[in-house]
């Protein structure tokens, strides 16, 4: 048992001291690939190579431990630091690189934000993503300078401004799969915090470039009030105009643009390997032309991704997009953000960026939200209990969107911004460490959310059975193959697995009962009319998840026959299939 539980840290602790002792060595190796043009080659490819098989530890890595994956990739890139040097020293293949992915993952943030919700919450996302985000900043820039002088250093303004905007925003990325575990009461206090999280992702990107823009220009003061007094004069607000209007506009190009690609596959069922390269050439595109007229290139890949509703014709295309932003560019950015620091400057730096960090995440997130939220406590049509607008005070992890603007940040070359990537990784490593692993305790003490779970066992009886498992409705035009197939083979009873999971309803759960029976009598009807066994429904409601529960099934030792999902259950892994008693049939 000790050797099973120890087992992930001796992994981890042999992959980073295996990438240390590659990383010392890679100097000596770097030194002769520079030799000639035709060795150069062949390092780029070493480096290429490199990237991905980090991105392959990180991900296995993160899945027996209970550290985010980004957390697991920023230690990785501290300690591949030498190894990765070639790419954070040139400016252009980082900028590039990390602009390439920042792209897509927008564009994922905006397919992950369900465009009905966010119409319906427009004015609490609103409030959080524009004066809640200003305020954010505001004040954690004016935390950085109080600090600075508490402990003696000298960083400059500039970097205290930047680290205010580059910081204020959530990241979805991080929140997603913690919310995913989680069952609400309210099912808004989730819709609110992922949409959120991801038009966040976009004002705090434009605040950023906003700051870039008055850098260029070669004014400097060292208040910090004066820096956000500039980005509501008429100069930046013309930028910041020309910003959001090309970027809303390539937006909605590149929407019907995807529009178009699902229109065909709904007359050509079957998908095609061109299909994930025009999904992903739309949102690089119209990032590209967006940036060329001065647009926000960032703006216009996530409004292209929250107006697409995907639909099953693209299922496949949606799961390779996935791969390649979780699997790759997710743990890239967050690889690459650490090889940019060294750990001298880490541990220079650790009282200011652990400071500032508790103070972010118990004082200046509350306080904004709770100013963001609070009026529509006693206002508006669906009011905010405040148990609610405490939870969102706390889940408000940074992660992604504002590593990409550090990295890029440094790969410009701008000047002297000392402090600003150390202590924005302390901000980002903690808020990663901390929040995560607290939020279902807090959920759970503010009555906000339980997790979602069952612990009581599956009762089949020793019927023979065949088992339909569902997340909701999708379940119902599969019912028919689902029982043929049962009739088929003699088997009368047809047992439909309902996991709501974080979408659970009393309601919801009624309603699909209801159709569940509605829809067996009809297939009874013809049944019976083609003289074959009718079907008796047993209709099971669980908490949990539902991989965990078809798993939980498969280890009954009588009475399943076989079990049908539906194809988006593939996220199942390939070790999980091989394992399962029963024979697991995957269903259009």
């Amino acid at each position: 048992m000790f050797l099973k539980k120890t087992r992930p840290i001796f992994g981890t602790l042999l992959g980073l001291a295996t990438v240390i002792t590659i990383s010392n060595l890679a100097p000596q190796l770097y030194h002769f690939f520079e030799s000639n043009a035709e060795h150069r080659l062949i390092m780029i490819f070493f480096l290429v190579g490199s990237i991905f098989a980090l991105s392959f530890i990180v991900f296995y890595i993160s899945h027996v431990t209970s550290l985010p994956s980004f957390v697991i990739a920023i230690f990785f890139g501290i300690a591949g630091h030498e190894l990765l040097y070639p790419i954070t020293e040139n400016h252009e293949v980082l900028g590039a690189l990390v602009g390439f992915g920042a792209t897509l993952i927008l564009f994922s943030g905006g397919l992950e934000t369900p465009f009905t919700n966010f119409k319906k919450l427009f004015l609490k996302i609103f409030s959080l993503s524009f004066p809640g985000l200003l305020l954010t900043a505001f004040l954690f820039s004016t935390t950085i300078g109080i600090l600075n002088k508490l402990f003696g250093l000298s960083i400059p303004t500039m970097v205290a401004v930047l680290l205010g905007a580059i910081l204020a925003s959530t990241d979805p990325a991080a929140i997603i799969p913690v919310l995913k575990r989680l069952r609400f009461n309210n099912r808004s206090t989730k819709d609110i915090i992922i949409s959120e999280s991801a038009v966040t992702d976009v004002t705090g990107t434009l605040l950023t470039i906003a700051f870039l823009g008055i850098i260029a220009t070669g004014v400097a003061t060292n208040n910090v009030g004066d820096w956000y007094k500039m980005v509501f004069t008429p100069q930046s607000g013309l930028i910041l105009l020309r910003q959001i209007s090309f970027g809303v506009l390539l937006g909605i190009i590149g929407y019907v643009c995807l529009e178009i690609l699902q229109r065909f596959k709904k007359g050509h069922e079957k998908e095609f390997e061109a299909d994930s390269a025009f999904f992903l050439f739309i949102p690089v595109i119209i990032f590209t032309i967006a940036i060329s007229l001065g647009g926000s290139g960032y703006l216009s890949a996530f409004i292209a991704g929250l107006l697409l509703n995907l639909t099953k014709h693209l299922h496949e295309t949606e799961r390779f997009f996935n791969h390649v932003i979780d699997g790759f560019f997710k743990p890239t950015i967050f690889i690459l953000l650490g090889a940019l620091v060294d750990t001298q400057e880490l541990i220079h730096y650790a009282g200011i960026g652990i400071a500032a960090a508790f103070i972010f995440m118990f004082l200046i997130r509350p306080l904004t939200v709770i100013l963001a939220l609070g009026p529509f406590s006693f206002f508006g049509k669906e009011k905010f209990a405040w148990k609610e607008i405490f939870f969102i005070s706390f889940v408000r992890e940074t992660g992604a969107i504002p590593a990409v603007l550090m990295v890029t940040i440094a790969s410009l070359g701008i000047g002297d911004i000392r402090g600003l990537v150390p202590i924005g990784m302390w901000v980002i490593l903690l808020t990663l460490i901390i929040e995560p692993i607290l939020t279902p305790w807090v959920a759970k003490k503010l009555r906000v959310a339980e997790p979602i779970s069952d612990d009581k066992k599956i009762e089949l009886g020793s019927i023979p059975c065949v088992i339909l498992a569902t997340r909701g409705h999708s379940f119902l035009p599969r019912l028919d193959l689902a029982a043929n197939w049962a009739s088929k083979h003699n088997i009368e009873q047809m047992t439909i697995l309902l996991c709501l999971e974080d979408r659970y309803s009393p309601e919801l759960l009624k309603q699909i009962k209801e159709d569940a029976e509605n829809t067996i009598r009809n297939i009874n009807t013809n049944l019976k009319d083609e003289q074959l066994p009718e079907l008796t429904l047993n209709f099971i409601a669980r908490k949990g998840m539902l991989q965990d529960n078809v798993q939980q099934l498969s280890q009954i030792d009588h009475g399943v026959v076989a079990v049908f999902v539906g194809r988006k259950v593939l996220d199942f892994r390939l070790n999980d299939i091989k394992n399962l008693g029963v024979p697991l049939y995957f269903l259009p």
